[in-house]
């Protein structure tokens, strides 16, 4: 993970595929994003280049799942994440409920992969 200064408006993060990803902003929704823009490519799914809606819906939605599920929910921004999708949506002509329901197993799954990663390291901690 790297950091940048993000000032000029730039994107607020960045992932490469199976190589890094960074962060212009100090905030969880954007880490949160560009990790699971990580599980879905550790998981094979990210296949789209650029910015296409369906890997930005399972970033930004499984992102603020994500979150939820640890208990931030004041950071899963849940209203960004619904505008963000929206957009995303909209460019590619579908209801953004719908393009949701279409990412929604892609998106589990890269949920799912994180959180059972980040139970091992747990686990794996020496007790105190």
């Amino acid at each position: 993970m790297d950091a940048y200064d993000s000032q000029q408006r730039g994107p607020q993060g960045k992932y490469a595929l199976k190589t890094y990803f960074a962060l212009g902003v100090k905030n969880l929704s954007t880490w949160a994003h560009e990790l699971l823009h990580a599980a879905d490519d550790r998981l094979g799914h990210l296949t789209e280049r650029g910015q296409h809606w369906r890997s930005e819906t399972v970033a930004e939605l499984g992102g603020a799942i994500l979150l939820e599920a640890l208990g931030f929910e004041f950071e899963s921004d849940r209203g960004g994440c619904w505008e963000y999708v929206q957009h995303y949506a909209e460019d590619a002509g579908k209801e953004s409920l719908q393009a949701c329901m279409d990412v929604l197993k892609r998106t589990c799954e890269a949920v799912n992969l994180l959180l059972t990663e980040a139970g091992k390291i747990t686990l794996e901690q020496p007790a105190a």
